[in-house]
């Protein structure tokens, strides 16, 4: 995974999950940080959207998922430890089988939160969580641009 240091001044792209059950959202928040975000993560040079996606996953989760149509994407920028980021979201559907889900990895804490939450959830970037509160379940995939 890169580091700050690595992506800053790059364009980062950025594979993100939307996995429900029922009326609920899985969301991912750094045990170090207030905010939460969807599961996922970086793409890696050369990988596949979908393949980072599926890779993110299995090493955050343990768990096999299977990506599904394009939910959308948002272009983000934001400053960080002085150094500015621009990253591409890329958000899809994904299943999970796997019941139990916990998080592989010490610094991540994965919860449910259901859709009537989101708007008291500090979710970033924040474009996608308006998205996703926006978003009828069979709504043609958004795109939403970056207002620097």
């Amino acid at each position: 995974m890169s580091t700050p240091t690595q992506t800053a001044g790059m364009t980062e792209i950025i594979a993100r999950a939307v996995i429900a059950r029922g009326d609920s959202l899985l969301v991912v928040r750094h045990v170090a940080k207030s905010w939460s975000f969807l599961p996922g993560g970086h793409v890696e040079p050369g990988e596949r959207v979908e393949d980072a996606l599926v890779r993110e996953i299995s090493e955050e989760l343990g768990a096999p998922a299977r990506v599904g149509g394009l939910v959308g994407v948002v272009e983000h920028g934001y400053m960080e430890d002085g150094a500015a980021h621009h990253e591409l979201n890329f958000v899809f559907a994904v299943h999970v089988d796997q019941e139990d889900l916990h998080s592989r990895e010490d610094h991540l804490a994965f919860t449910w939160v259901p859709r009537a939450d989101l708007p008291g959830l500090d979710l970033r970037p924040s474009a996608v969580k308006a998205a996703l509160i926006e978003a009828a379940p069979d709504a043609a995939p958004f795109w939403h641009p970056w207002n620097p």
